[in-house]
């Protein structure tokens, strides 16, 4: 984790918050779609523990589709575990991260819930606070 500002390509003001890792964390986010709030998910045991299992498909393997689209119901399920975030929005596998001033997106872009390779984000940019997984859980017994 380290210090880190951004300029927003939208509104060209700076974001400052914290930039992590993911890999040197050994931990996935998923950002809210209607604010900056970022879904830290930390407990690697999570998904095995709620049923959940990623199919490690390779292009041409059976079941298998362009940009990953035959994760988007793993997706619904990792996305269905927690609360929504505090302004009303839901953590989202595909959602961009936003800019802590004008709320649009700070790399500029939009989403594209049909296209969910955008999961796998090397970064997380948080500006506007963060949510642990396990203490967001909607029911917080798993």
């Amino acid at each position: 984790m380290s210090k880190h500002t951004q300029k927003c390509n939208s509104c060209g003001q700076e974001s400052t918050g914290e930039l992590y890792h993911l890999g040197f964390s050994n931990m996935k986010c998923m950002y809210c779609d209607s604010c900056p709030k970022v879904l830290l998910l930390k407990n690697r045991e999570l998904l095995e523990k709620n049923g959940i299992k990623f199919p490690h498909l390779q292009a041409g393997d059976e079941g298998w589709e362009f940009y990953d689209r035959h994760l988007l119901p793993i997706y619904k399920q990792i996305e269905g575990l927690f609360k929504p975030c505090s302004c009303g929005g839901r953590f989202r596998a595909w959602a961009l991260p936003r800019c802590s001033v004008c709320n649009d997106f700070l790399f500029g872009g939009k989403p594209e819930p049909d296209k969910p390779i955008h999961w796998s984000p090397k970064h997380v940019f948080v500006t506007d606070g963060s949510y642990n997984d396990t203490e967001h859980l909607i029911d917080n017994g798993t």
